[in-house]
């Protein structure tokens, strides 16, 4: 067997194993699997597969039929990654809701501009929708958003200045903490008047990741620590959403869930969130609906969901730099 051969093989092995990776990464909280890094890796292995891809169609080799074959095999799997554009003609208004995380409106200076409250302001303004649910809401380099005569503000720890917020054009009532164990992240929930119905808001922001210049995974030490972080905080996203799970049980109102889950649509943990409601990305949004500002790699965990009762008439998510996250806007219809 001569050298090129070899090499062939070895290439086409390494596919088979990121094809492999990909599957679990994607299917796994279908067989109720948890393999969290793998799952949170997914965007990258995606990436890795369409470069083996291009790689062998441009060679007219067969392995390219690899991928091909299992974005056949995994198309529904694949509806939560990437939506086609709908062509349908928006004929009627509904309930605009908008979810963003305005990382404390720049207050540490990680974005250059020194403008950025007023700049989502004017952002805020243009747009012009009915309800936001803001995360990291600094309440104190808040900007004014005079078209919005209400608003009420929860912090995530006891008489913090960082927490969520509702602002609305129409009137919230009942609004309550939701406060997490031993975290500095929390949310809040808020009955929004509407049309003389009542609609339960819950805004969110579950456990982050907290990566920072100290997560070196080159050495072997480091690696497992960092696996063992990711574990770490993905069961604590998990006991955060049981914990809303066991809230839920009370409610009696139609539903509308907005949160920074701080984890994708393939893992454990957003199953565990959705269940039993519609994302509205997947029912009306277009594209891969990325929300972090992650390089190269489309990162969607950010997110709109509702009670099944409820149509989603719209969705969309601006591109605008103005924090980490993009801000994420659903047009709803009750009833």
């Amino acid at each position: 067997m001569n050298e090129s051969k070899i090499l062939l093989k070895v290439k086409i092995l390494i596919n088979i194993f990121f094809l492999i990776l990909l599957f679990i990464g994607v299917e796994s909280s279908s067989f109720n699997l948890n393999f969290p890094v793998i799952t949170l890796s997914t965007p990258f292995l995606i990436l890795i597969n369409f470069v083996f891809f291009i790689f062998w169609l441009l060679r007219f080799k067969w392995p390219a039929i690899l991928f091909i074959i299992y974005l056949i095999i995994g198309f529904d799997s694949w509806k939560m990654f990437y939506q086609f554009k709908s062509n349908a003609i928006i004929t009627s208004k509904g309930l605009d809701v908008m979810s963003f995380n305005v990382r404390s409106f720049n207050r540490l200076g990680w974005i250059e501009n020194k403008n950025i409250p007023n700049l989502i302001a004017s952002f805020i303004k243009t747009i012009s929708p009915d309800v936001i649910c803001f995360q990291e809401f600094a309440n104190n380099s808040s900007p004014k958003f005079k078209d919005y005569p209400f608003k009420v503000f929860k912090p995530y720890t006891l008489n913090g200045q960082i927490g969520s917020c509702i602002i609305s054009k129409y009137p919230l009532l009942n609004s309550k903490t939701i406060s997490f164990e031993k975290s500095s992240n929390g949310g809040m929930q808020s009955d929004l008047i509407w049309k003389r119905d009542t609609l339960r808001l819950y805004n969110l922001h579950f456990e982050s990741l907290k990566f920072d210049g100290n997560d070196n995974i080159l050495s072997k030490s480091n690696f497992k620590k960092f696996i063992s972080k990711i574990r770490q905080v993905f069961d604590v996203q998990k006991k955060q959403i049981f914990q809303f799970r066991d809230l839920l049980k009370s409610n009696k109102y139609p539903v509308i869930i907005c949160t920074d889950l701080n984890n994708n649509v393939f893992s454990k943990n957003y199953d565990y969130l959705a269940e039993g409601h519609l994302d509205a990305f997947i029912e009306k949004g277009s594209g891969f609906g990325a929300t972090y500002k992650f390089p190269f790699l489309p990162m969607r965990i950010d997110f709109i969901l509702t009670s099944k009762r409820i149509k989603v008439v719209d969705f969309k998510v601006h591109n605008i730099n103005l924090s980490d996250h993009k801000p994420i806007l659903a047009s709803l219809k009750w009833p």
